[in-house]
């Protein structure tokens, strides 16, 4: 017990309200899981094509899009802490409403709901990636954020069997019901966090607010080439992904269809864990080179759904498309950490995620009517080129290769640990303490 603990105290673990968020993030992203599982078989089971799914899954993006900017706003100005309790309570009552919705729910009614959690996730979001780098040291915030990232990954690789499961045997109301309670718990562990104390930003127009944010972001470029790369590689490589899985699988493998839905999305999240555990330990000075390199193979998706030819090729490229994206998400949050202002690090956030998804709605909804107006195959195939070609242009921005400043990254290219990787070819793996 003794030696448990000193383990502990010489981890991030030891952080006391860091544990705290990352047990109920950890509890609560199983439920996040579960929760388009249950929508996609419930619309599926009420007779709903590609075009429904697509619609019904825009409308939670759709709200976090419209609502993200606010939700940043908000957690600059007053309690990280107060703000994430808040939604996480408005999403699990959104949640329940589905589960005690009389008789079988319209999808008109679905879609509601579903808009209500993306609309509570929106306020979440930000002040979550706001308040993590104050419970830590400025040296412990790539391991905190690489444990989060493999907790996440691990919730996920467990949520979608959970989902397909519970929604196969038992329908998929006790599938929603899971999903709040899992919400119920991390509202818990937040009520017991003590938030550092910050100096809140002092409250003007939600527009002032909102254009401070931006300011911060276009001081440095390479940070707006990443979010418009996100927002393209989201619309056309991994919307047309997420709707046809479903369908594909259904067709390909008959019977295992809807486990095997579940199945390669927790293959995915697997190769997360394996990337984030990677991206905990290794610090390379080319961070932006290596993160994008391994960006590249989020391609195997939508190449696994051209040629479904066996149910372990599907899922080995999306295990190892996980692997390949997660230290990308790593290294990115703890850049981000490092160049924004803490008074303006939720706006920064929301806005990171407003870009990112900002087109995810648009290539849900027209996943299904582009599918019919060409066909499934060349859907497929110009996402894997669009992937392919547009991380390799991103190598070519100043101060990518870094992920920082060009002034910045010139100063990382000149430093004697740079030259020692670049004279191995390559970025060297540096133990980091977690």
């Amino acid at each position: 017990m003794t030696a448990v603990r000193r383990r502990l105290s010489s981890s991030v673990l030891g952080f006391r309200d860091y544990r705290l968020l990352w047990l109920g993030q950890t509890i609560s992203i199983v439920g996040d899981q579960v929760f388009p599982i249950a929508v996609a078989l419930a619309i599926l089971r009420a007779g709903g094509d590609e075009s429904d799914v697509g619609l019904v899954m825009a409308a939670r993006l759709g709200a976090l899009v419209l609502f993200v900017l606010v939700g940043g706003v908000w957690a600059d100005r007053i309690s990280r802490r107060a703000v994430m309790i808040g939604a996480d309570a408005f999403r699990a009552v959104a949640i329940l409403s589905i589960v005690v919705f009389p008789g079988q729910i319209p999808l008109s009614a679905l879609a509601l709901f579903v808009f209500l959690v993306g609309g509570g996730e929106a306020f979440f979001r930000p002040a979550e990636g706001a308040m993590l780098p104050t419970l830590l040291p400025e040296d412990r915030r790539q391991a905190g954020n690489g444990l989060m990232s493999v907790s996440l990954r691990t919730g996920a690789v467990i949520g979608p069997g959970v989902g397909a499961l519970v929604a196969a045997s038992m329908g998929t109301r006790p599938a929603f019901l899971f999903t709040a309670l899992t919400f119920v718990a991390s509202m818990i562990c937040l009520l017991f966090l003590r938030e550092p104390a910050f100096t809140p930003s002092v409250p003007q127009s939600i527009v002032r607010d909102v254009r401070e944010g931006f300011a911060e972001v276009w001081k440095r470029r390479w940070i707006v080439a990443v979010l418009a790369l996100a927002a393209a590689q989201l619309m056309i490589v991994y919307a047309p992904s997420l709707v046809l899985l479903p369908f594909v699988t259904h067709e390909a493998f008959g019977d295992h269809g809807e486990a095997m839905f579940g199945w390669a999305l927790s293959a995915f999240a697997a190769g997360g864990v394996l990337g984030a555990l990677i991206a905990m330990r290794w610090k390379p000075v080319k961070v932006g080179l290596w993160s994008m390199l391994g960006w590249l193979l989020y391609c195997l998706d939508p190449l696994a759904l051209l040629f479904p030819f066996a149910e372990w090729w599907v899922l080995a490229c999306y295990f190892v498309a996980g692997i390949g994206l997660e230290p990308f998400l790593v290294y990115w949050m703890v850049a981000l950490q490092r160049e924004i202002p803490p008074a303006k690090l939720a706006r920064v956030t929301s806005i990171d995620w407003l870009c990112s998804l900002a087109l995810m709605p648009v290539g849900l909804a027209l996943t299904g009517p582009a599918v019919d107006a060409f066909d499934r195959t060349s859907v497929l195939v110009f996402a894997i080129v669009f992937n392919v070609v547009s991380s390799l242009l991103m190598l070519l921005g100043p101060g990518f290769v870094y992920m920082r400043t060009p002034r910045a990254a010139e100063e990382a290219a000149q430093s004697p640990e740079s030259a020692a990787t670049d004279a191995q070819a390559g970025a060297v793996p540096v133990p980091v303490e977690t």
